[in-house]
């Protein structure tokens, strides 16, 4: 049995006459081969596009992959880019004008990359599809994009290249494309530092250039990020540090004319560190607020790998992962969560919480959705029945935080019943035999308890309770739901 010793919310149940109407769900989507999804997005009928690679176990090549799902989480299409032309990877996808745009990159042999434009339709048929140029000896090994007001795209990442058999490299680039693909102009940067890198790009608010954030381009900053000041033409580079050590996947976002935000990793101001840190910043990159969030030490917190930051009307949330593997991040045999936050836009938190526990959980993307929710997409790995290769985890919760089943179990047939309810000093439970976990929320969806059960330690202590509803779950050893419902404390 796994250690799930932290209160966590996996799945959350409501009755069937919730209040909010806000989709919600929890799917796994399975396969022999490892998966990975890098971006997503929504489009007009609330339809989610995700995009990344899966990876065959046994061949050595990566084909790109693309799944649609419903706004109830159910799969519709899935595609798979041909692999008998090479190593494919798709980063970026974008719903724009009624048409799926996807930024990704290409092999065309062993030596020469391109940049991969990919235009659909709605109804994912392809309707165009370029290759772009890029130095030779060089692939991309991380891209991130946005439509600027001039309707192009503008990119921002890293390239890798061998300088020996022994040495990796990575490289800062920037390009830009029209709308319809083509080449308008681009920036490769090769920099005498090892490992150089830029992770997100915005446009300045008064559209005259962009901002870029990464690290180590300078060689000066240590372990803080970099903030890349750019013109529209992309042949300028200025460079400041970012305030408060913040570091790693930096992804940010415009939360009004004159404040970025901004979410990473870095040394918080008081314990605890390697903690998930969020930022705000004027234009001239002077810090305005901070915060810092952490599931618990000795455990370590990361924000998401490629968008940790997501912004939707006035719904702004911030993700990663607790309990990140630095030594092996991505077949870790620990348990890890998703974690997501809401924040204020003074950066405190509205609500805090995490999903998974149960597995190696690792979160690359969270989206603030039309419906006011967020949806968050990774890796689920189960080492325990898993070699190698990851799933795709895809959570939907409401604004509140919650994923919302609405089928009430019928008591009738439980196997299960709490006692007395409503109650007061004490929860017992009428149960088989066995041992199960006991799981017991708050309406906000905070994990209050969660303890061992059988027929003989079948008392839960309810004097810390405020009076109130809750709702609980039962829960066997192979993480199967087994009975759930309310309890009121008078």
């Amino acid at each position: 049995m796994k250690n799930q010793a932290i209160t966590i919310i996996s799945l959350f149940i409501l009755i069937s006459f919730s209040l909010n109407a806000q989709s919600t769900f929890q799917n796994t989507i399975s396969g022999p081969e490892d998966q990975i999804i890098n971006c997503v997005t929504e489009d007009d009928n609330g339809n989610f596009i995700l995009v990344g690679r899966n990876y065959p176990i046994g061949l050595d090549i990566a084909c790109g992959y693309l799944i649609r799902i419903t706004p109830a989480g159910d799969l519709l299409d899935e595609m798979v880019l041909d692999s008998s032309q090479g190593s494919s990877i798709l980063f970026n996808v974008t719903f724009f004008n009624d048409s799926l745009y996807i930024l990704g990159s290409k092999f065309i042999d062993t030596l020469i990359s391109r940049l991969l434009y990919l235009k659909l339709d709605k109804n994912l048929v392809k309707a165009d599809e370029k290759y772009l140029g890029m130095p030779s000896n060089n692939w991309f090994s991380y891209m991130k994009s946005i439509i600027d007001t001039d309707s192009n795209f503008v990119i921002t990442g890293y390239t890798s290249r061998w300088d020996s058999v022994s040495t990796l490299n990575n490289d800062v680039f920037f390009y830009k494309l029209s709308i319809t693909g083509d080449s308008i102009n681009s920036n490769f940067i090769t920099s005498d530092n090892l490992l150089t890198f830029s992770f997100d790009i915005i446009e300045k608010s008064d559209h005259t250039g962009y901002y870029a954030y990464g690290k180590k381009y300078s060689g000066i900053s240590g372990r803080s990020g970099e903030r890349f000041e750019l013109s529209k033409q992309l042949d300028s580079l200025d460079i400041v540090i970012i305030p408060n050590d913040i570091h790693n996947y930096i992804s940010s976002e415009w939360l009004n004319d004159s404040v970025i935000i901004i979410t990473g990793n870095g040394e918080p101001l008081e314990v605890p560190s390697y903690s998930l840190s969020v930022l705000t910043t004027t234009p001239e990159n002077d810090p305005i607020d901070y915060n810092h969030f952490k599931i618990e030490d000795p455990m370590r917190d990361h924000t998401a790998m490629y968008q940790g930051v997501s912004i939707k009307d006035d719904n702004i949330y911030v993700g990663g992962t607790s309990n990140l593997n630095y030594a092996n991040p991505f077949f870790s045999t620990s348990d890890s969560w998703f974690h997501l936050i809401k924040v204020n836009p003074d950066l405190s938190p509205v609500w805090e919480n995490w999903y998974g526990g149960d597995a190696y959980y690792f979160l690359y993307s969270i989206l603030a959705t039309s419906d006011g929710g967020c949806l968050m997409v990774g890796n689920r790995y189960d080492d325990e029945v898993q070699d190698q290769e990851r799933d795709i985890c895809v959570i939907k919760v409401n604004s509140d935080g919650l994923i919302v089943w609405t089928k009430e179990i019928d008591p009738d047939q439980a196997m299960f019943s709490l006692y007395p309810n409503p109650g007061k000093e004490q929860i017992s439970i009428k149960m088989p035999s066995g041992e199960f976990w006991f799981e017991l929320y708050g309406l906000n969806g905070q994990a209050l308890v969660r303890q061992w059960v059988s027929r003989d330690k079948n008392t839960i202590t309810a004097t810390h309770l405020a009076s109130g509803v809750y709702f609980y779950r039962i829960i066997d050893q192979h993480n199967q739901i087994l009975s759930s419902g309310k309890w009121i404390r008078q």
